[in-house]
């Protein structure tokens, strides 16, 4: 063998190395992102790994409990227990994903609470004599817009983590998936942008949730549709930018709801 095979050899053993090397660290560079907090980085890491290697498992694991993680901080429990009950048992991250659900669990059992007669608030009114009456009154129609509200902002919260929760799903799934979940998206804001809210003093961050709301949906179902057209799993050049106006516009939703608790 002359110089010149042995040469032509000794590169193709170092890029297939360099290959493997590049394989295998997407699972580690994913964790070690994961540990620094850099939840978008770590991510984009865990799913450059295929599905036929061995850390796919463990990786999509991570995947979920990171999402998982984002949407309980973002106070969107339905969306964060639909992912945290994906983390693997084996995971290092699985008792503090069972903790999160556990505490999601309180809190649905905490918010069984039972509601006041609104008849006995009516016969206070009547039994109410002169200028008493017309103040318990007046007190009467602003606990029921206040109720409205509450309502409304409840039924707009419950849609955003189902849409959230589909979005994910819809994300992280194969092109061949993505077109059911796409029509579960347009489901939910349909039912988002024909929700009524029949309080006669509306309340100004009720309103301005529902339209930040609706602009994220769209601009998340325009996303998906781009990725299914260019019969993609993940964004491209030509739709990085939508995914990245659909992150701005999420941030603006989380940031709203607090203000409507």
């Amino acid at each position: 063998m002359n110089s010149q095979n042995r040469l032509l050899i000794l590169v193709l053993i170092i890029i297939l190395t360099a290959a493997g090397c590049s394989k295998t660290g997407h699972y580690e560079k994913g964790k070690e992102l994961l540990a620094k907090k850099q939840y978008p980085e770590a991510i984009a890491e865990f799913q450059k790994i295929d599905a036929i290697e061995k850390d796919y498992r463990l990786a999509q694991s991570k995947i979920a409990y990171i999402q998982g993680l984002q949407s309980f901080n973002d106070s969107l429990f339905s969306a964060a227990e639909v992912q945290l009950v994906r983390v693997a048992s084996d995971d290092e991250y699985y008792h503090e994903s069972q903790l999160m659900l556990d505490k999601i669990n309180q809190r649905k059992m905490s918010s069984i609470i039972p509601k006041t007669d609104t008849l006995i608030v009516r016969e206070e009114i009547i039994g109410s004599k002169g200028e008493d009456k017309s103040q318990d009154k007046v007190k009467a129609e602003t606990e029921s817009d206040l109720d409205k509200t509450a309502k409304f902002t409840a039924q707009l919260r419950d849609l955003i983590e189902k849409f959230e929760s589909l979005y994910q799903s819809a994300y992280t799934s194969g092109v061949s998936s993505k077109e059911n979940y796409l029509t579960n998206m347009r489901s939910v804001a349909s039912r988002l942008n024909a929700l009524d809210y029949g309080a006669k003093e509306k309340d100004a961050n009720a309103l301005e949730l529902k339209q930040r709301a609706t602009a994220w949906m769209n601009k998340r179902i325009e996303f998906i549709g781009r990725l299914i057209k260019d019969n993609t799993a993940k964004e491209t050049n030509t739709s990085r930018s939508l995914k990245e106006e659909g992150d701005k516009l999420y941030y603006s939703v989380t940031q709203q709801i607090k203000k409507t608790k």
